[in-house]
């Protein structure tokens, strides 16, 4: 299965989960300090806005700043999901690099962060409303296996994309350690 295909499912399943979420469910802390539900969906809205962005070279660099889901969560990622979709299956899309905040990027590497993103982030929400976590473990495996690369000791840490990595023992379920290898608390 290709990177696009593991990110296709990764939007599928967070689709699903938003779109069951319940208007007073958005209020709900996450794991992540500071964000309740709906920050969480605004941040993931937001990155397949950016993905997109980075991808295609159109348009404009979305604001983490702005409220990109409105009145409508679920409709508003669902949209995002679909754009940042149709970029990465664009021909010629995991050739060359883009730029990510890190600098550039092998897009097939990128595509992989925008996967290990999704697919995170919906173990926060999954967390924050008591769901069941939706993904088959072998898209958690690869999702660890891309994580072990990309998420470097020099980017973890106060005002960085990761915390540091948490203990969890070995037999828990791959989603709990890859969420603590991220620097969530399983």
């Amino acid at each position: 299965m290709s990177i696009v295909d593991q990110l296709e499912q990764a939007t599928d399943g967070a689709g699903t989960m938003i779109a069951a979420l319940r208007p007073e469910e958005l209020a709900l802390p996450t794991p992540n300090a500071g964000w309740d539900v709906r920050a969480m969906l605004n941040h993931m809205t937001m990155v397949n806005k950016n993905f997109t962005f980075m991808v295609t070279g159109e348009g404009t660099r979305p604001s983490p700043d702005e409220d990109h889901v409105g009145s409508d969560p679920a409709g508003s990622y669902r949209a995002s999901a679909a754009t940042v979709m149709a970029a990465w299956r664009r021909p010629g899309a995991l050739e060359g690099t883009v730029t990510m905040a890190g600098g550039e990027t092998p897009a097939e590497m990128a595509c992989g962060a925008n996967f290990v993103d999704c697919l995170q982030h919906v173990w926060d929400l999954s967390k924050a409303t008591g769901r069941p976590y939706p993904f088959d473990p072998a898209l958690c495996e690869e999702a660890f296996r891309i994580s072990r690369v990309r998420v470097t000791p020099d980017r973890r840490g106060p005002g960085k994309p990761y915390g540091p990595e948490v203990a969890c023992a070995a037999d828990a379920p791959i989603h709990d350690r890859l969420a603590a290898f991220l620097g969530r608390q399983p």
